[in-house]
């Protein structure tokens, strides 16, 4: 064989073994490169991921506090409101003693404010949590039994003072219904009026009171402000009751707004099947 059919057949022989490993390095490359495309996918997605649950953190943070914030507004207003109701019934109390006249007036404007003090509580209710809508609850119902202290007190003030000046015109009649309420307080039958329980005698006195205070000038509706005459210490012990359950309102509604996150549901967490999914 020639020296050119040699070189043939060497240079065929490096050929054929140079095709496979040229196969084995272009597999090891694109496994290589197939890694490397991986491995940055991987961190892509890592880094991603990271952005995204730092996103939701803070979005969950920034609603905690918008909740908190609204709470915080909805417990003070009604707060707010409680106060400008009792430093009302407080002035009803007041007005009664130095101006009983002036008591339907004073009932009239106390309207407003309890609706109002009504609307905030509704609001607490409907932020919650139970427990601060239960001590709100319980502070209107404080708040209106001071009201209810400070009306009877103005309305049997202004039925006495209305008797009283009828006394000049009148004074027989007068006299006659001052005996006729001491003897109705005294034996304890106004607590039965409207009641099978309420004795004959109890109810001719009614008749006659009734009768008498249409001589006078005066309605029927002034017997119960005669009979149910408060003393001055139920607006004291009103008012402690009062400031027992604006303390415990707030050591409620301080307690919740000072506690740990709220729990929320995050609409992005891979717990929740109705999120996206990633």
């Amino acid at each position: 064989m020639d020296l050119q059919g040699v070189g043939a057949l060497v240079a065929a022989g490096v050929a054929a073994v140079s095709v496979p490993a040229t196969l084995l390095i272009g597999r090891w490359q694109t496994k290589a490169a197939v890694q490397t495309a991986r491995a940055a996918t991987a961190q892509a997605e890592a880094t991603y991921r990271a952005a995204l649950d730092a996103v939701r953190v803070q979005g969950l943070n920034e609603y905690d506090q918008w909740r908190r914030g609204i709470q915080r507004d909805a417990y003070a207003s009604l707060l707010q409101a409680v106060l400008n109701y009792t430093e009302h019934a407080t002035n009803v109390f007041g007005q009664s003693m130095t101006d009983p006249h002036q008591f339907p007036a004073l009932i009239a404007a106390s309207k407003p404010l309890a609706t109002d003090m009504s609307h905030k509580r509704l609001v607490v209710r409907l932020e919650g949590p139970e427990e601060v809508s239960a001590a709100a609850l319980s502070l209107v119902d404080t708040a209106e039994a001071l009201m209810q202290t400070c009306r009877d007190w103005a309305s049997s003030g202004l039925a006495r003072t209305l008797l009283d000046e009828r006394g000049s015109a009148h004074r027989r009649e007068v006299d006659r219904i001052k005996d006729l309420i001491a003897t109705f307080r005294i034996r304890g039958y106004w607590s039965l009026i409207g009641t099978p329980q309420l004795p004959d005698d109890a109810a001719a006195i009614l008749r006659e009171l009734r009768s008498l205070l249409r001589a006078v000038d005066m309605s029927g509706g002034h017997i119960a402000s005669l009979c149910n005459e408060q003393s001055a210490g139920a607006y004291g012990d009103a008012a402690s009751t009062l400031d027992s359950a604006i303390g415990h309102f707030l050591t409620v509604a301080r307690t919740t707004l000072h506690r740990g996150p709220h729990p929320v549901t995050d609409p992005l967490s891979p717990a929740d099947p109705s999120g996206p999914r990633q």
